[in-house]
């Protein structure tokens, strides 16, 4: 694969994730899962457009309700089997067990989460989801009608911005590292 075809990644951060979940959680007292992971989603791709990285990262995928962090989803999905979790999922609902930490996140982080929440904070999760439905990149690799999850890029969290030079950016920075590996 060349410089020019390699897809850029971004790794799972999940003690920044947590501290996000926990981040959303506090704003909002218990919050829905689906909910959630569009949030993060909604967040992931402002970052990254605005200062070339996700907050949260790990490998998207377009699934029936929208793109996902799959490590996301699995952290969540997994976190009650943890010893004392920061947070407990029952149902499909989400509630704090701890504080938050703030100095997990970054004042672009918290820049963008503020903006995210004010933004989508009052919708629900079917309304959400039903906005990334809306977006190119969900549209080019959803399979309609199947419970399967198909590999989303991050060069596709683009397709529906104005100004993509920030991808070339990111596409040389991790050239450029690959390369030092």
């Amino acid at each position: 694969m060349n410089r020019q075809t390699k897809p850029i990644r971004f790794k799972y951060e999940e003690a920044k994730a947590t501290q996000v979940i926990l981040w959303f959680l506090h704003r909002h007292g218990i919050t829905d899962k689906l909910k959630l992971v569009k949030m993060v989603f909604f967040a992931d791709r402002e970052h990254l457009a605005r200062y070339g990285r996700p907050i949260v990262g790990g490998a998207y995928c377009a699934m029936p309700y929208g793109p996902v962090s799959s490590e996301l989803l699995n952290h969540i999905d997994k976190i009650n089997d943890e010893k004392n979790p920061p947070f407990v999922l029952r149902g499909y609902q989400l509630h704090p067990q701890s504080q938050f930490n703030e100095d997990y996140l970054s004042e672009s982080d918290v820049e963008i989460l503020e903006e995210v929440d004010n933004k989508y904070g009052k919708c629900d999760p079917f309304t959400l989801s039903n906005i990334t439905h809306q977006l190119k990149a969900y549209k080019k690799h959803c399979q309609k009608n199947t419970h399967t999850s198909v590999p989303l890029p991050y060069e596709d969290f683009f397709l529906d911005l104005d100004d993509r030079s920030i991808l070339d950016i990111i596409r040389e920075d991790q050239a450029s590292l690959a390369d030092l590996e």
